[in-house]
C-alpha cells in the first residue's frame, strides 16, 4: 500500500528556502530550474537578505588591490565577526572583470552590489553572500541626435566616461535599477572640443538599459557610494551662482524615473 504524497504549496517552500543560509541554496539551485530561478528575483533577494538581518548574519567588505605579474587586480575580502567578536577573513574574491581598475561600488540594496569602472560601461551587479555576478549588456547611449542637424554631421564622438551613479530598489515595480550619468566628449573638424552628458537606466528585471533626459546640472567630484534611500537617489551639484560652488541637491525617483531638484 502506497502512502499518500503531500506537497507543500510553493509559497510555502519559498518561504522556508528564504530563511537558509546562502550555502544551502548555492546546492538547491541544482534541485530545479524553478527553484534556480526564483533564487534570483528581486523578491526572494529582498525576502532572504531581511531574514540574515534578523539572524545577524552581517559581513564586513573591504575593496583591495594586488600586483602579480606586473598585473594589477582588485578584489573584495569578506571579513566574518562570528568567532570572538574579532573580524577574520573569510574569503578574497576576485573580480574577474575588472582586472585593471578599482571599480565604484554602488550600494548595498539588499544585500547585493552595483560595480561600476569609471572608464568604461563595464558594470555587474554583484551578491557577495552567492558570489553571483549579473553583467548587464552594452550602454545604450548614442550620440545626441540634433548635433548631426546643427553641425552637419562634423562631430565625433571621442571619448565616453561612467562617473556618478546609483543603486536603488523600485517597490512599486519590484525591481532593482541602476541609474548613471555618461560625460561624452564630440571633436569638431576644426578639433573644437564639445561636451555633453546624458543619463540611463539599467533594469533589473528587463535586463536592459534605456536613456533618461539629462537634468543639466553638474555633479560634484565628491564620490556617494550609497546614496540611495528608500528608492529615492541623491547628488550634490555645482553651480557658479552659488557660494563655493556648491549648488542644489539632485534627486531621482527611482519608481517615477524623474529627477528634481532639492
Amino acid at each position: 500500500m502506497h502512502r499518500p504524497r503531500f506537497e507543500f504549496p510553493e509559497v510555502l517552500v519559498m518561504e522556508i528556502l528564504s530563511k537558509l543560509p546562502v550555502r544551502s541554496l548555492t546546492r538547491f539551485n541544482c534541485v530545479c530550474k524553478y527553484w534556480c530561478s526564483s533564487f534570483q528575483t528581486p523578491h526572494f533577494i529582498s525576502k532572504h537578505h531581511h531574514n540574515n538581518l534578523k539572524n545577524n548574519n552581517l559581513n564586513l567588505l573591504l575593496i583591495r588591490y594586488e600586483y602579480d605579474d606586473n598585473t594589477f587586480q582588485p578584489y573584495f575580502s569578506q571579513l566574518s565577526n562570528q568567532k570572538d567578536k574579532k573580524y577574520i577573513v573569510k574569503q578574497n574574491i576576485h573580480l574577474p572583470f575588472f582586472k585593471y581598475a578599482i571599480p565604484s561600488v554602488y550600494g548595498a540594496c539588499h544585500g547585493l552590489l552595483c560595480l561600476q569602472e569609471p572608464s568604461t560601461d563595464k558594470a555587474a551587479i554583484w551578491n557577495p553572500s552567492t558570489r553571483e555576478f549579473k553583467i548587464p549588456p552594452p550602454s545604450s547611449i548614442q550620440c545626441p541626435p540634433y548635433f548631426s542637424s546643427i553641425q552637419d554631421g562634423c562631430l565625433t564622438l571621442v571619448d565616453a566616461s561612467f562617473g556618478h551613479a546609483a543603486f536603488g530598489f523600485d517597490s512599486k515595480t519590484d525591481d532593482y535599477k541602476v541609474i548613471r550619468f555618461v560625460a561624452l566628449t564630440f571633436i569638431n573638424s576644426e578639433e573644437e572640443h564639445h561636451f555633453e552628458s546624458q543619463a540611463e537606466l539599467y533594469s533589473f528585471r528587463s535586463d536592459s538599459w534605456k536613456e533618461i533626459p539629462s537634468p543639466g546640472y553638474t555633479l560634484t567630484h565628491l564620490f556617494l557610494g550609497n546614496n540611495c534611500v528608500d528608492g529615492i537617489c541623491y547628488w550634490k551639484t555645482e553651480c557658479p551662482a552659488f557660494h563655493d560652488f556648491v549648488g542644489p541637491i539632485l534627486s531621482f525617483d527611482m519608481a517615477n524615473e524623474k529627477f528634481s531638484i532639492l
